[in-house]
Order: C-alpha cells, then sequence, then structure tokens
C-alpha cells in the first residue's frame, strides 16, 4: 500500500474500548486498539512498513464489531512503523501511519469516510508529541495548496503576474514557519525515532547537519534497527558531497566561447544555477537570476548558470537565443552533457542551485534556493539588508 510516509498520523484521542484479554498480550507484544465511525466495510488491516523495500508486509486483518472497534496483537522485535487501512474500500481513502515499539499499546480512532484526515493516534508519549507536530504539517500543507490553488487561477487568466511578489512572501513565510516548528521538535531529542518522519519535511541539503544528528544519536540508541541502518546508509551515501565541503572546480566555455574557471571567483559569493534549455522552471527562474545579478553584482558576488545540456548545433543555439532573449547580464557556461559537471555534483533534477562561500566550500544547496528565498540568502549574505 502506499508509500511509508504516505499517511502521516495525527493522533491522541484513545479509545473506551472493551477490556483487553491480557492472555493475548505477550511480552513484547504491541496492542493495537481500533475504533472507527461510520464503517461501511467490515474488515481493518495491519501491515509493517520498511524504508528498504517498495512493498509493505501484511501482518493481519480482523473483523471490526458492530460498534466499530477492532483489536491487534502482534509480537514485534523492532521499533518500526505500522499502517492500519481499510482493505475493502476500493478508492482507497489512505491509512494512518504509526511508529510503536514492543510492549506499547497503541489507540487508534478515526472515521471510515475520511480516514486520513480524521485519524487520532495515541497511547504513549512519543505518539501524543508526534500527533501535535503531524497536525500542524497538515494544515500548513493545506495553506500552501491553497496559495497554489489561488495563484493557479490567476495563472490561468492571465492575472498571475500581479500576484507574483505577494504569493511568493506568503508561501516563504509559511515554510520558513514549518522549518522552524520541525526544527524546534527534532532538536528537543535527536535520538527519538519519530525524527525518522519529521526529518521527512526538511531540505537535505540545508539541514546537513541536523540529519547528521540524527543519524548519529539514532545510531546509538537503535543500532541494528533495519529503518536506522537503511537511514544511516542513505546519509553516508547522501553527504560524500555535500554542505561545508569544496566545490568541485570545473572549466567551461562561456556564451564568447572563451574559458572560465570556477576558481577565478573564490574570494565570492556565487550562486551556481544548473539548468537546461527544455527545463519550463529554469526558463522561468532566469527573471529571478537577473534581478539577484542585478542587485548584488560586485566585487563580492557572482551569479554563473551552467547549461547542461545536449551538444548539437541546435541545442546551443537555442541556449543562445534564450540568453539572447532575457540579456542575461552574469556568466553563462554550456556543459556538454554535463561532463564536467553532472556527476560530480550529483545534478539529479533541474534547476538545481547551491552557494558557494568565498573560500570555495558549498555553503547552502537545494530547492529552497528559488525565487524569493533565494533572493533573501543573497541578500543576507553579502550584507545588504
Amino acid at each position: 500500500m502506499k508509500k511509508i510516509w504516505y499517511s502521516l498520523i495525527s493522533a491522541t484521542i484513545l479509545l473506551g474500548c472493551n477490556e483487553v484479554n491480557d492472555s493475548l498480550f505477550e511480552e513484547g507484544s504491541i496492542l493495537i486498539d481500533v475504533k472507527l465511525e461510520n464503517m461501511s466495510s467490515q474488515k481493518v488491516a495491519l501491515e509493517l512498513l520498511s524504508t528498504s523495500k517498495t512493498k509493505t508486509t501484511q501482518i493481519d486483518t480482523v473483523e471490526v464489531d458492530e460498534n466499530g472497534f477492532a483489536k491487534f496483537y502482534y509480537k514485534a522485535v523492532n521499533t518500526s512503523f505500522y499502517s492500519i487501512y481499510l482493505p475493502e474500500e476500493k478508492d482507497g481513502n489512505g491509512g494512518v501511519m504509526f511508529m510503536a515499539e514492543p510492549g506499547d499499546t497503541i489507540k487508534i480512532y478515526g472515521d471510515a469516510q475520511s480516514l486520513y484526515a480524521t485519524s487520532k493516534i495515541g497511547g504513549t508519549p512519543e505518539t501524543e508529541k508526534l500527533d501535535s507536530l503531524i497536525a500542524f504539517l497538515k494544515s500548513s500543507k493545506f495553506y500552501t495548496d491553497s496559495l497554489n490553488n489561488v495563484f493557479e487561477k490567476a495563472k490561468s487568466r492571465q492575472l498571475h503576474h500581479a500576484l507574483m511578489d505577494e504569493f511568493q512572501s506568503l508561501y516563504t513565510i509559511a515554510k520558513m514557519k514549518e522549518e522552524s516548528v520541525v526544527l524546534d521538535y527534532i532538536n528537543t531529542n535527536f535520538g527519538q525515532f519519530s525524527n525518522l518522519v519529521a526529518l521527512s519535511s526538511l531540505d537535505k541539503n540545508r539541514h546537513k547537519n541536523t540529519y547528521q544528528k540524527v543519524d548519529s544519536a539514532l545510531i546509538i540508541k537503535y543500532n541494528g534497527n533495519e529503518d536506522v541502518m537503511n537511514f544511516h546508509k542513505r546519509i553516508e551515501e547522501l553527504y560524500s558531497v555535500s554542505i561545508g565541503q569544496p566545490a568541485h572546480n570545473f572549466a567551461l566555455m562561456d556564451i564568447n566561447n572563451k574559458p572560465v574557471n570556477l576558481s577565478d571567483f573564490k574570494g565570492k559569493y556565487v550562486l551556481i544555477d544548473f539548468w537546461a534549455t527544455w527545463c519550463r522552471p529554469c526558463i522561468e527562474e532566469i527573471p529571478n537570476l537577473k534581478r539577484i545579478k542585478t542587485d548584488f553584482g560586485g566585487d563580492n558576488f557572482e551569479v554563473i548558470s551552467v547549461c547542461i545540456d545536449r551538444g548539437n548545433p541546435a541545442t546551443i543555439e537555442s541556449w543562445k537565443r534564450i540568453n539572447n532573449k532575457f540579456q542575461t547580464n552574469w556568466v553563462q557556461l554550456y556543459d556538454t552533457n554535463g561532463e564536467g559537471t553532472s556527476k560530480q555534483y550529483k545534478i539529479e533534477h533541474y534547476p538545481t542551485l547551491m552557494i558557494i562561500d568565498p573560500n570555495g566550500n558549498i555553503l547552502d544547496k537545494g530547492d529552497h534556493i528559488r525565487g524569493e528565498m533565494a533572493y533573501r540568502l543573497v541578500k543576507k549574505l553579502v550584507g545588504n539588508e
């Protein structure tokens, strides 16, 4: 079913269900007590989720009684993530993801007609703490999705230009608030298992230190746990080229067919923009890059755009036409098939932007360096605030 982070939980209402049969509850077992309103189906399923597999492991399916109550008993070995869902619902309706340690009692309440939106989970201090975070993230997503919907409707009527600045400002403020709340959650206890969920909303490039602190703490507390070891492996792979490390030097030809080296700009902050001629979001970012260069370019700062594209004459000519159309006023370089930069910088999507500090080290990178956020970051760095 679904991806491991598909059904984020919100959680604290516990239920007054039938008395637990203690003889069934062995030491180390997890008890999941479920109460669902408005059931149209008669079954609820429990599955074990794993970060190492695309498929989940079905544990059990039980009948729901006439009052909407159901119970699961599962002999757990490790702290893990689980999900309950309604297997007879044809349209999906989402599921409820939760974490549990051996010996935990988890209680789940929800409306079967809208299980993901209404689910509430509790039973342990960590699940109840996670509830507050997930409730906030759900509301934040609803707000930013609403902003996007308003903007797209305006765009369809060619009215979006007037809303651009206000939209970007509201969106940026909302995402910064979200980031702050998540960081507060993680920083209270780097070793809490639920940080594996919390981290999923933070940019992995911008928050390298937080990812690594969580990794170290989880390895100590949950050494050998499958999900933690998989996370540890990804962290090691992720930061082989990362924030704080020297930027890989490259030598490419500019739009005037002259060689340019990244090392030529040592002593300056550099915003590098990796893009492609076929990438629409890349083209839409050009006016913002021009604004940044116009406002901040000088002795302390430079913008470098590296077009990673095919080496045929038609594509190179398209690159030149785009630059001419926007009258770009910063360094424009061309990297045929990404041979000089793509592998070294692990470019997986376009545009990818990063900031290099005056010592030639990667200061920041990630999807947050776009639009108004990119402008604010550069403004802060070059001291024009």
